[in-house]
């Protein structure tokens, strides 16, 4: 038994010890993996016979790997082949950054860098995506807007330089983007006078930290005014009602006691003073006033230049005002620490309707901002 323990602690430690050198990676063809191993054990231990062989080997396989792919892409006919050729030159010059971190390491292998050819297929890389912008530019649609600003967008990961290109992209996301008229919301309320300032402000800066990062802008009848803008899209939105039901009171009164509670005291034959335990009661009455208030806001989304409904949905909401309250007669000590808190609350009359309708929409509020983000999801830049 102990000799079948020993065997395999014996064969878990060679095991650790061939993925501490890397020779499990490089078996299987995970260059970077066995280099990064092999790097790492040799700063710890120079000596390493392992590791050293490890590094020799698998860097030559990891370059020519990596060169041979370099020259694939370079003859193959990859509409984006210099930024995969750039990322096979920026892993070969990892290589060669972590070698030279260890001096061990520049005893066995000479690591070379690739620094202007990192650079030219950079500079080809972002000059092939500038080109292909332009060219989606000149059809003039709010997709090959889009288009043209995700290639310019790339295009400058690989050169922030090239010609002009700030207001290139300016102008690609400018055709990428859809424009939103929000139209003014109104109540239509059988029999309230209510405001809906507080909503609207609401909805607009909710829309407008919305577009910050979206091929879409949205305005207001007034903005959209002053600069005679003509909409994509149209956004209304409606309370097809907003209704206050009737004030509601429940009332229950039931008895309550504590056992063991401290109810007197004697002096027994030599003068000491002892408790009397007994039970407290008292009838407490507690009181729910409710006020429910219920609407339906319609959403919807139309072509401004066809009328078209792109989207439409009924979003019912509800929302109730609660106040509980209570009194009692009897022992105080019969009462829950609740029941003692709900004692010390008064009645009182529930909010103006103005106040309510504010809580309403406060409920409502998630509900369109949810539908108006996934009908826009797709105007991510």
């Amino acid at each position: 038994m102990k000799k079948h323990t020993y065997f395999l602690l014996g064969l878990l430690g060679l095991t650790l010890i061939s993925c501490a050198t890397g020779k499990n990676a490089f078996d299987k063809g995970n260059y970077e993996t066995a280099i990064d191993r092999a790097v790492n054990r040799l700063q710890a231990n120079p000596d390493n016979k392992k590791s050293k062989q490890v590094l020799i080997d698998g860097y030559q396989l990891a370059s020519s790997y990596h060169l041979d792919l370099i020259q694939n892409y370079k003859s193959g006919g990859d509409n984006f082949k210099w930024e995969r050729v750039f990322q096979e030159y920026r892993q070969l010059n990892s290589y060669y950054s972590k070698i030279q971190r260890c001096p061990a390491c520049l005893k066995l292998v000479n690591p070379t860098i690739y620094q202007a050819e990192l650079e030219n297929a950079a500079s080809l890389a972002a000059q092939n995506r500038y080109d292909i912008g332009k060219t989606a530019l000149g059809d003039s649609t709010i997709e090959s807007g889009r288009e043209a600003f995700r290639h310019f967008r790339t295009a400058v990961d690989y050169d922030q330089n090239l010609p002009d290109i700030d207001n290139l992209m300016g102008i690609a996301r400018n055709m990428g983007t859809v424009r939103v008229l929000v139209e003014q919301i109104p109540i239509h309320s059988r029999s309230l006078a209510l405001t809906n300032e507080y909503f609207e402000n609401k909805i607009i800066e909710y829309l407008d930290g919305y577009s910050r990062d979206k091929f879409v802008r949205f305005f207001t009848f007034d903005e959209a005014e002053q600069i005679g803008l003509q909409p994509d899209q149209i956004i209304s939105l409606q309370f097809d009602d907003f209704v206050l039901g009737q004030t509601l009171i429940e009332s229950k009164t039931k008895e309550v006691s504590q056992d063991s509670v401290v109810v007197g005291s004697y002096k027994d034959g030599d003068g000491v003073e002892h408790d009397v335990f007994g039970t407290v009661k008292a009838e407490v009455t507690t009181n729910r006033k409710t006020l429910e208030s219920n609407g339906i806001m319609n959403l919807e989304i139309r072509d401004a230049y066809t009328g078209r409904i792109l989207t439409q949905q009924k979003l019912p909401s509800r929302d109730v005002w609660v106040h509980e309250w209570a009194s009692y007669n009897g022992d105080k000590r019969a009462l829950t620490k609740k029941e003692i808190n709900m004692s010390k609350r008064k009645e009182l009359p529930p909010p103006n309707p103005q106040t309510l309708f504010i809580s309403f929409v406060d409920r409502i509020y998630g509900q369109i901002t949810s539908r108006v983000g996934n009908f826009y999801r797709d105007s991510r830049i």
